[in-house]
C-alpha cells in the first residue's frame, strides 16, 4: 500500500468516526429538545422518558469518544438527562464530574441546574440554592428562568414563602405560575393566590392542577372563596364537560363539608347539567345526582323531609321506562345511590321500640350527617316514650343538635329526670348507676357486652355523646367493686363506651 493510500484511509477513518460522533450527539440533543417541548406542554412523564433517552445517547458518546472536544457537552447532557428523568442516584457521578472538570460558563450553569434538581429531589433545599449561584446570574434567559424556578422550590421547601413567590414571579417556566399560587396559599395570602388562579385559567387547562389549587384556596380562604374562583376560572377557560362536572362536584363536597348545604345542592345540580346528553348517562352526572340527594338529606329537619329524597333515589336506582330522560348510574354512582337509599329508608322507617327509635336518630346524626333531623328524632323519642331508659339519654344527645331548645331540655332533665345517671353525669356528678344503665340499653339493642370490673367516676368534667352513646371526658378512678346488678357480678365501667350498633360505613 502506497503512502498516499494510507493517508487517504486514515482520513476516511477520521471522517467516519467524526460522523458517528456527530450523529450520536445530534440524537442526544434531539431527545433533550423533545423533552423540553413536552415539559412546556405539561407532559411530565413523557418528558422524563425523553430525558432518559438523551442521557443514554450522551453516555454512548462518552464511551466511544472520551477525548473528543465535545466530551464536556456530553457529560453535562448526561447529568441533565438523568437528573430531569428523576434518576438522581445515577446522576450523582456525572454531576460531580461535570462540576469538577467543566470550565465553560454555559456548561457549568447547566450542571448547576442538574445538581439543584437532584438536591431538591433528595430534600436538600439549601444545597440546591447554593448550586444555582451561576445559573441565577446567567446571560441566557432560559437557564436563568429555570434557576429562578428551582430557587423558588427550594425557598418553599424552607417555608420561606416570600422568597419563593419572588423567585417564581421571575421565572417563565410553565410550572412557575401554579407554584406561585401554591406558595401564596401556603402563606395564607388567599386573595393574592386567587388572583394568580385567574391568570392560570387563561393558560392550558390541567384538571389535577386546578383541583389541587382550589382545594388549597378553600383551606386558606374558605369554601366560598374557592367557589368564587372556580366560577371565574370556568368562564376564562375551555374545560371539557366531564372535567367541569368533576370540579363542580368537588366544590359541592367542600360546601357540604362547610355546612353550606343549599349551595352544595346547587353545585351538584350544576355538575349534573354540565354533561350534555341524557341526564344521568355519565358517571359524573350520576354521581352528582346522588350527592344532591345526600345534601338534601343532610339538610332535613324532620322525617317527612325524607320522602321526596327516597322517591328520587328510587328513580335513580330503578329508573322508569326508556326515554323518560333518566338513566341508571353505573359503577361508583350506582353503589353510592344504593347505600344512600338504604340508609335514608332506615332513618325514615317508623320505629316500633324505643331502641329502634334511638338507633334511627343515631344513624341520622352519625351516618346521614343530618343534625337537625337527628335532634328532632331524639326529642320525639323522649316525648313518645318518657318512661323509657332511652328518654334521658336521648335528651342529652339532643342538646348539641337543637341549640335553640337547650334551656328547655335542661329543664326537663333537671325536673323529670333529675335522678337519672345521665343527668347526674351531665352535671359532673359521680354515678355508679351510669354503667348499669348503659348495659341495660345495650342489652335492649342486642349488643354483646364486654365484661369487666366496675369503676366509680370522681368529679367527671362533662358528659359527651357519640355514635355509641354518652361517655365521660376524664378517665375513671378505680374503686371497690359495687354490689351485683341484675344478676351480674358487677356493672361495666362508667367511662367505657358501649356500642349501640355495629359500625356502619358511611355511604
Amino acid at each position: 500500500m502506497t503512502r498516499a493510500v494510507r493517508v487517504l484511509a486514515f482520513a476516511l477513518s477520521l471522517a467516519v468516526s467524526s460522523c458517528a460522533y456527530y450523529n450520536a450527539m445530534w440524537s442526544a440533543e434531539r431527545f433533550a429538545k423533545e423533552a423540553r417541548r413536552l415539559e412546556a406542554r405539561g407532559q411530565e412523564p413523557e418528558a422524563r422518558t425523553q430525558w432518559a433517552r438523551a442521557a443514554v445517547k450522551a453516555e454512548s458518546v462518552l464511551v466511544h469518544h472520551p477525548q473528543s472536544r465535545w466530551a464536556d457537552d456530553a457529560v453535562v447532557l448526561r447529568a441533565e438527562g438523568l437528573a430531569r428523568a428523576g434518576t438522581c442516584a445515577a446522576a450523582a457521578a456525572p454531576i460531580a464530574k461535570a462540576l469538577a472538570t467543566v470550565s465553560e460558563t454555559s456548561l457549568r450553569e447547566r450542571a448547576g441546574l442538574a445538581a439543584a434538581q437532584c438536591a431538591l429531589t433528595t430534600g436538600k433545599p439549601v444545597e440546591a440554592e447554593n448550586a444555582l449561584t451561576d445559573a441565577l446570574a446567567s446571560n441566557d434567559a432560559r437557564r436563568r428562568s429555570r434557576a429562578e424556578f428551582l430557587a423558588g422550590q427550594g425557598a418553599a421547601d424552607r417555608l420561606d414563602y416570600t422568597a419563593a413567590v419572588a423567585h417564581f414571579r421571575r421565572s417563565r417556566e410553565p410550572a412557575a405560575l401554579p407554584a406561585r399560587a401554591r406558595a401564596l396559599l401556603d402563606a395564607g395570602r388567599s386573595a393574592d393566590g386567587a388572583a394568580v388562579l385567574d391568570s392560570l385559567a387563561e393558560g392550558r387547562f390541567r384538571e389535577d392542577e386546578w383541583a389541587e389549587l382550589l382545594g388549597g384556596l378553600a383551606a386558606a380562604g374558605g369554601a366560598g372563596a374557592a367557589s368564587a374562583a372556580l366560577d371565574r376560572m370556568l368562564t376564562l377557560a375551555r374545560v371539557p364537560f366531564a372535567a367541569r362536572a368533576r370540579l363542580l362536584m368537588a366544590d359541592g363536597d367542600r360546601r357540604s363539608a362547610a355546612g353550606d348545604l343549599d349551595v352544595a345542592g346547587t353545585r351538584y345540580r350544576e355538575a349534573a347539567a354540565a354533561v350534555p346528553g341524557t341526564v344521568g348517562t355519565t358517571a359524573e352526572a350520576g354521581m352528582a345526582r346522588v350527592r344532591e340527594q345526600r345534601a338534601l338529606a343532610a339538610a332535613a329537619d324532620r322525617p317527612a323531609d325524607l320522602s321526596p329524597i327516597i322517591a328520587e333515589l328510587t328513580r335513580i336506582v330503578r329508573p322508569g321506562k326508556p326515554g323518560a330522560g333518566l338513566a341508571a348510574p353505573s359503577g361508583a354512582a350506582a353503589g353510592e345511590a344504593e347505600r344512600l337509599l338504604e340508609l335514608v329508608a332506615r332513618v325514615a322507617a317508623t320505629s316500633t321500640t324505643p331502641g329502634e327509635a334511638f338507633r334511627s336518630a343515631e344513624l341520622a346524626r352519625d351516618s346521614l350527617g343530618a343534625p337537625r333531623l337527628a335532634g328532632a328524632l331524639f326529642l320525639e323519642l323522649a316525648a313518645n316514650d318518657a318512661g323509657s331508659l332511652f328518654a334521658p339519654k336521648a335528651l342529652v344527645a339532643a342538646l348539641p343538635l337543637v341549640p335553640e331548645r337547650h334551656d328547655s331540655i335542661l329543664g326537663v332533665l333537671g325536673g323529670t329526670y333529675a335522678a337519672s345517671p345521665y343527668t347526674r353525669a351531665l352535671r359532673g356528678e359521680a354515678s355508679l348507676a351510669y354503667g348499669a344503665a348503659e348495659d341495660s340499653l345495650a342489652r335492649e339493642l342486642g349488643v354483646d357486652l364486654a365484661r369487666g370490673p366496675t369503676a366509680a367516676v370522681s368529679r367527671p368534667s362533662a358528659l359527651r355523646t357519640g355514635p355509641r352513646g354518652p361517655w365521660l371526658d376524664e378517665p375513671p378512678v378505680r374503686a371497690a367493686p359495687p354490689p351485683a346488678v341484675r344478676g351480674r357480678e358487677r356493672p361495666t365501667e362508667p367511662g367505657r363506651r358501649v356500642p349501640t350498633e355495629r359500625p356502619t360505613e358511611r355511604p
